[in-house]
């Protein structure tokens, strides 16, 4: 029993983290960031109980950027964060960034 409930909590993390990356990749595609990443990472967000990606460009390589589902949507968001200074940026400081 403790078999099926461990598979189908394993299932249920896959089956997400899935969606969310489907979800990801189509918003970076759309606004055609694909030939601009340098690194992209997928983590969890145990705060929030969903997944995110964490994204450094290659003309920004000071700043990194992470990309969220919208809870009960298909719309990303992005918020950028300066490195050195491990603080949130704005709209003006990175060009990765649409509100």
């Amino acid at each position: 029993m403790l078999l099926i409930i461990g598979g189908v909590v394993f299932m249920n993390f896959f089956t997400k983290k899935k969606e969310f990356t489907e979800i990801i990749d189509t918003y970076i595609a759309e606004n055609n960031y694909e030939d601009h990443i340098q690194e992209k990472e997928i983590l969890y967000d145990w705060k929030q109980g969903s997944y995110y990606a964490k994204v450094i460009f290659e003309d920004e390589p000071e700043n990194y950027y992470e990309i969220y589902v919208e809870t009960n949507s298909d719309n990303a968001y992005v918020i950028g964060y300066n490195t050195a200074k491990n603080e949130e940026i704005s709209d003006k400081e990175g060009k990765y960034i649409d509100y």
